[in-house]
């Protein structure tokens, strides 16, 4: 029994005018013939997501397979923001956020799991950047550790520190959903929005600079699941996520292909439709 499944990613709601473009989103979607949706994040904004996800189930009336992504907590916290998300799913027909389940089955041969993960500063050299994200100033347990947000901080040090903790957790996380998973489905689809190895970050077209990758990407969950492609052969993996904005697709592993969407900020788009057995 084959399915069919949209993939969106890095919609930003909040930027594309709310109600209008979710409609159009959700009718684009719909186009597609498909039964189901998966969303690797940045969604809208920590003050606007619950009403977004809310209207774009309403107007798609089809299970919405989902992880957040960084912008999805500006103007809250990482820890209320998973709190509403959960919430909004469990009374919801349609909205299955992922971090809260070990994994869901698509098929009986495919099974999906998901976490949004995040950056950990391991892949390039965090040290000498002079790059800043909105995360430090948007999202309070950043914001809570950033000198430049907090002259109490003197050094940089807690901004890797704390983004390894929460990248940590959703490895840990996926980790144990492959490991149901594999016992019951040959093809697992991993959904996260940070792109886990370097190859998988690029701007116009080349893999970003140093001083980006480790904002961009996530060794800890790169490691992870090619350490999972290799305890596995049997099973084939599908990793889709976003984050970077720019399209990508590639095989990191004899099993395990990776898919990085596209997007433009204010024009949502449908990523190409994901067919599983």
């Amino acid at each position: 029994m084959s399915k069919r499944l949209a993939w969106c990613t890095d919609i930003h709601f909040d930027s594309a005018g709310g109600e209008p473009a979710i409609v159009q989103l959700a009718a684009q979607v719909r186009a597609r013939q498909v039964e189901g949706l998966l969303l690797t994040g940045d969604i809208s904004t920590g003050r606007d997501i619950i009403g977004h996800l809310s209207m774009f189930e309403r107007e798609l009336q089809m299970p919405i397979y989902f992880v957040g992504g960084n912008h999805d907590y500006y103007h809250t916290s990482i820890e209320a923001g998973r709190r509403q998300l959960k919430e909004v799913s469990e009374i919801s027909q349609f909205l299955r956020y992922m971090p809260t389940v070990q994994y869901l089955a698509l098929t009986p041969r495919t099974a999906v799991v998901g976490h949004d993960g995040w950056y950990d500063a391991l892949n390039g050299n965090w040290q000498s950047t002079n790059f800043l994200m909105n995360d430090w100033y948007k999202i309070q347990e950043f914001a809570a550790v950033f000198p430049g947000a907090n002259r109490a901080v003197k050094t940089m040090d807690g901004i890797p520190t704390l983004a390894r903790t929460i990248a940590r957790a959703g490895v840990e996380h996926i980790t144990a959903g492959i490991k149901a998973a594999v016992r019951y489905h040959k093809a697992i689809v991993v959904l996260t929005h940070f792109p886990p190895w370097p190859e998988a970050a690029r701007h116009e077209g080349k893999i970003s600079d140093g001083e980006h990758l480790p904002w961009y990407t996530s060794k800890m969950m790169g490691d992870m699941l090619l350490a999972a492609a290799k305890a596995y052969p049997q099973c084939s993996f599908t990793v889709l996520c976003g984050h970077t904005h720019g399209r990508w697709s590639g095989r990191v592993a004899p099993n395990m292909h990776v898919h990085v969407g596209g997007a433009e900020y204010g024009l949502p788009e449908v990523q190409p439709v994901i067919e599983v057995d």
